[in-house]
């Protein structure tokens, strides 16, 4: 019993604190949402589509703060703190793809990250994400609690735009959940336009998938690996030091 209490007492938190940020309406249309599509076995995501910038505005950082390519050394490393939520697992697996991360640094530590993959990557469920070169694919973005609200995420997403410019890619795809408020604004400030949609439904042990047509002109989908198999372009390799 008091550990049912408790667990009501973090969702009731859980429910105001999100209301305090997105209002009682939004808030509850959010639940809403997030309950039927559960009920219904369906996953939407809104996918929007960001060209990359090669000579990005000043996102005008802390002095301390400096951007570069993460390394594997560093990966590891930020494998090794909790708070940065990576796992030695997904680290070696994404650079075993060939995926790339943008970080953002004080002094000499972490404070942030972003991923970009350039085959596919594990999205939602069993499912994987992928998209056609010269476009892509964007996930797994993170900031440090205490260094929230500096628009670091923005910072590190404009810097990887030269880089990845100069290999031939020309812009960034993301997929959101539709019921993800929280990444959707990031979405909109880092100037993801919504080009469609893509997502699931469920139906007895089967993933159907769809995506509406601006999705599948720049072949961005959700599949299920080993289905079957569409030829990828060569990844970009991690940069050297």
């Amino acid at each position: 019993m008091t550990r049912i209490l408790e667990q009501f007492q973090v969702k009731l938190a859980n429910l105001r604190e999100d209301a305090r940020r997105w209002g009682w309406a939004r808030t509850l249309l959010l639940r809403a949402m997030t309950h039927l599509l559960r009920l219904a076995g369906m996953h939407i995501d809104r996918v929007g589509l960001r060209p990359l910038v090669k000579h990005p505005p000043d996102p005008k950082l802390p002095v301390r703060i400096t951007l570069r390519v993460l390394e594997a050394e560093d990966l590891l490393s930020a494998a090794a703190d909790p708070e940065l939520d990576m796992s030695v697992e997904f680290v070696r697996g994404a650079l075993a793809r060939g995926d790339m991360a943008f970080g953002a640094f004080e002094d000499d530590r972490l404070v942030g990250y972003s991923w970009r993959t350039f085959s596919a990557v594990p999205h939602c469920g069993d499912l994987w994400a992928r998209v056609d070169q010269p476009y892509h694919f964007g996930y797994k973005a993170f900031t440090r609690a205490s260094h929230r609200g500096m628009r670091i995420h923005a910072a590190v997403a404009l810097f990887s735009d030269a880089y990845l410019l100069e290999r031939g890619y020309i812009a960034e795809v993301g997929f959101v959940d539709i019921t993800n408020f929280s990444s959707l604004g990031v979405a909109k400030h880092l100037g993801r336009q919504r080009i469609g949609y893509t997502g699931y439904a469920k139906w007895f042990g089967r993933y159907l998938t769809f995506r509406t047509p601006a999705v599948r002109k720049i072949g961005a989908e959700l599949f299920e690996p080993g289905r079957y198999a569409k030829p990828q372009g060569q990844p970009v390799p991690v940069a050297e030091g």
